[in-house]
């Protein structure tokens, strides 16, 4: 039997299953903490995450990268509509942030710099693709396994 509580967190207990976190309520509580610098800014976030999609990997490290990617981007946006999109190939879960204004994708990149060996512990990647003074995305990409002791 599958139950999902108020926060998103999802335990199946007749298989045995270990608990697990939705991605779209993890993204939600991150960006529910950076709600005022969005709005100061002229700002809008639109969660897409496919709302089942359940996270094995280390909650932890993930909520780690995820809160650097936000934290990196949305101070330096403005006037934007920013949309947060996952999609699922095997056991890798693709996290796009996508704006639409054309930010400095160079300074944004520095400001990753931090958190992308931790990406990569988790079997992931960061990425940049923009066009010049339209749209910008950030990628990264974990694999979504539990980690092994």
């Amino acid at each position: 039997m599958t139950t999902k509580d108020m926060m998103g967190k999802v335990s199946t207990t007749v298989t045995g299953q270990q608990e697990g976190v939705t991605l779209q309520t993890l993204v939600s509580q991150l960006v529910a903490g950076i709600v005022p610098i969005t709005v100061r800014r002229n700002n809008f976030l639109v969660n897409d995450i496919p709302a089942g999609l359940l996270i094995q990997a280390d909650t932890e490290n993930l909520v780690t990268v995820l809160s650097n990617l936000f934290n990196s981007v949305i101070p330096y946006v403005q006037n934007s509509c920013l949309r947060i999109t996952a999609k699922v190939f095997g056991n890798v879960v693709l996290v796009q942030l996508r704006d639409q204004t054309g930010i400095n994708s160079y300074f944004i990149e520095q400001h990753l710099t931090d958190c992308l060996p931790l990406a990569e512990k988790m079997g992931g990647y960061i990425g940049i693709t923009s066009q010049r003074d339209r749209e910008t995305t950030i990628v990264f990409s974990f694999l979504n396994l539990r980690a092994v002791a």
